[in-house]
C-alpha cells in the first residue's frame, strides 16, 4: 500500500513538472519598427494558409481551428485579413518531439544514499512542442516579429478549439509590442 502511494506521488509529481508547466514564450522584433503603421495581413506564401508541422498533426480540422485562432486574435489586436494588400505576412511552424523522463524507484526501507539507481526503474514518455509565429512587413520583405512559444506536452493532447486558441492567445500576447521608452 505505501508504495503504491509512493509511486503515485512520484507520478503525480512528475506530471506537475512536465505538464502543467506554463508555456514559456520568447518574443524578438525589430525596436525600430512602428507597429501602429501595419492594419492589414495575410498568410506568407501567396496568402493560402500552409500547414506547417508534423505529418500526423495535418489534420484538416487542426488545421481550421488554428487558422482561424490566428485571425481571431489578430482580428482582436485591430488587424483585418486582406488578401490583395497585406501590410503583414503571416508564418508559423509547428515541432514536436518525443522526449522522456526516468523515475527510480526503491524498495521500501531502502535508504536515499543507499544505491539509489540500483533499483527498478520507470520511463515516462511525453512530447515538447514548440510553436513559432512570424510577421514580415511586405513592402520591405523582412521579418519584424517573431514569436517561439515551448511546452510539454501530453502524448494524446487536447486539440480543441478552446485549447488552441488560449495557446494562440498566449503566443501573440505581446503583439504589437509596446513602444520602448
Amino acid at each position: 500500500m505505501k508504495n503504491s502511494l509512493i509511486k503515485s506521488f512520484l507520478y503525480f509529481l512528475v506530471a506537475v513538472v512536465f505538464f502543467s508547466c506554463s508555456i514559456q514564450v520568447k518574443e524578438t522584433y525589430d525596436h525600430q519598427v512602428d507597429f501602429t503603421k501595419y492594419k492589414t495581413f495575410c498568410w506568407m506564401e501567396g496568402c493560402e494558409f500552409k500547414f506547417e508541422g508534423p505529418d500526423y498533426l495535418n489534420d484538416s480540422s487542426l488545421r481550421e481551428n488554428l487558422k482561424n485562432s490566428i485571425i481571431e486574435e489578430l482580428k482582436q489586436k485591430g488587424l483585418s485579413q486582406d488578401t490583395d494588400n497585406p501590410d503583414l505576412l503571416i508564418g508559423f511552424t509547428i515541432t514536436v518531439k518525443d522526449e522522456q523522463a526516468i523515475i527510480y524507484h526503491r524498495s521500501e526501507g531502502t535508504p536515499i544514499y543507499y544505491k539509489p539507481l540500483a533499483s527498478e526503474r520507470e520511463v515516462m514518455n511525453y512530447l515538447k512542442g514548440s510553436l513559432i509565429i512570424g510577421m514580415a512587413d511586405k513592402a520591405e520583405s523582412r521579418m519584424v516579429w517573431q514569436s517561439h512559444a515551448v511546452s510539454y506536452m501530453e502524448l494524446n493532447p487536447d486539440l480543441s478549439q478552446k485549447n488552441i486558441s488560449r495557446a494562440i492567445k498566449i503566443v501573440l500576447k505581446n503583439f504589437p509590442p509596446t513602444p520602448d521608452k
